[in-house]
C-alpha cells in the first residue's frame, strides 16, 4: 500500500507541475506568434509598397535592379529570424552594389570598367551619393531589428525554460515527503483533513530547491524583455522603422538623381575621365528621371 501511495503521489505532483506551467507556456507561445506575425507583416507591407510605387517613380533605375531590392528584404528577414548575418555589413554591401549599378545606368554614354567602379566604391563614403539615407537606415534599422529579433527570441527562450523546468526529476526523499503530505491523513482515517499551508510550502521547497535558484534569473529575463519593449514605439521605434524601410530607399535614389551632376564631376576628378561608349546614346538623348515623395 505504501509503495502504491508513493507512486500515486509522485505521478500526481508531476501532473500538477506540468498543468501549472501549461497556461504560461500557452500564453508565451501566443505572444510569440503574435509578435512574429506583426514584425513580418510590417516588413512585408514595406516591400509591397516598394514594389507598387518604385516602378512608376524610378522606371528602369528600379526595374533593372529589382533583384537587389528583393535580396535586401530577404536578408533583413534572415537576420530577424536569427541568421548569422552582420546587419551593418549587409546594408553596406547593398549600397555599394546599388551605387555601381545606378551610376552605370545614369551614364550609358560612358565605358565604366570594373577598376573604374572599384574606384567609385572607394570614394562612396566621402561622396555620400545617396545623401543621409544610408546612414539613417543603418542606425535605425540596426537598433530596430536587433530589438525585434531579441524580443521574439526571448519569448521563445522563456517558453522553452518553462517547459523544461516543469519536467522536474523527483528524488526518493521528495517522493516520500509528498506521500506523507498527501496520504498520511488517509492512513489515520481522516481522508478529508488537509495539510496546513506551511507544511505544503516546506515540502515543495525541498522538492523544487533547484528550480527555486532560477527565480532571480527568470526575473532578470522578464526585466530585459520589458526594457526591449520600450524600443518599440515612437518615430524611431521598431514598428516605425521596420515598416518604413522603403522610405529610406526612395530618399536615397532621389538624392542620387538630384546630385547626379555634382557626383559625376567629383568621380571624374577622383577616378579620371572615362572613355565614351560608342554604342551608348547620344548626348541629346534624355533619360527619364522620376521622383518619389517619402
Amino acid at each position: 500500500m505504501e509503495e502504491n501511495l508513493a507512486n500515486r503521489s509522485h505521478a500526481e505532483l508531476e501532473t500538477a507541475l506540468r498543468d501549472s506551467s501549461r497556461v504560461l507556456q500557452a500564453m508565451l507561445a501566443t505572444q510569440l506568434r503574435s509578435f512574429d506575425d506583426h514584425f513580418q507583416h510590417l516588413l512585408n507591407d514595406s516591400e509591397r509598397t516598394l514594389q507598387a510605387t518604385f516602378p512608376g517613380a524610378f522606371g528602369e533605375l528600379y526595374t533593372q535592379n529589382a533583384r537587389a531590392f528583393r535580396d535586401l528584404y530577404s536578408e533583413l528577414r534572415l537576420y530577424y529570424r536569427g541568421a548569422n548575418l552582420h546587419l551593418e555589413e549587409t546594408l553596406a554591401e547593398f549600397w555599394a552594389r546599388l551605387l555601381e549599378r545606378l551610376f552605370k545606368q545614369l551614364h550609358p554614354q560612358l565605358l565604366l570598367p570594373d577598376d573604374y567602379l572599384d574606384c567609385l566604391g572607394k570614394q562612396a563614403e566621402a561622396l555620400r551619393p545617396f545623401g543621409e539615407a544610408p546612414r539613417e537606415l543603418r542606425l535605425r534599422a540596426t537598433r530596430a531589428f536587433v530589438a525585434a529579433r531579441s524580443f521574439v527570441q526571448g519569448l521563445g527562450v522563456a517558453s522553452d525554460v518553462v517547459r523544461k523546468v516543469a519536467q522536474v526529476p523527483l528524488g526518493p526523499e521528495c517522493s516520500r515527503a509528498v506521500m506523507k503530505l498527501v496520504y498520511c491523513a488517509h492512513c489515520l482515517g481522516v481522508p478529508g483533513a488537509r495539510p496546513c499551508p506551511d507544511y505544503c510550502r516546506n515540502v515543495l521547497k525541498g522538492c523544487l530547491a533547484n528550480q527555486a535558484d532560477l527565480d532571480a534569473e527568470w526575473r532578470n529575463l522578464l526585466d530585459s524583455m520589458v526594457l526591449i519593449t520600450d524600443k518599440f514605439w515612437g518615430t524611431s521605434g521598431v514598428e516605425s522603422v521596420i515598416g518604413s524601410v522603403h522610405t529610406w530607399l526612395a530618399e536615397a535614389i532621389n538624392a542620387l538623381q538630384d546630385n547626379r551632376d555634382t557626383l559625376t564631376a567629383k568621380v571624374i576628378q577622383g577616378c579620371g575621365n572615362p572613355k565614351v561608349n560608342p554604342q551608348g546614346p547620344g548626348p541629346e538623348e534624355k533619360r527619364r528621371r522620376g521622383k518619389l515623395a517619402p
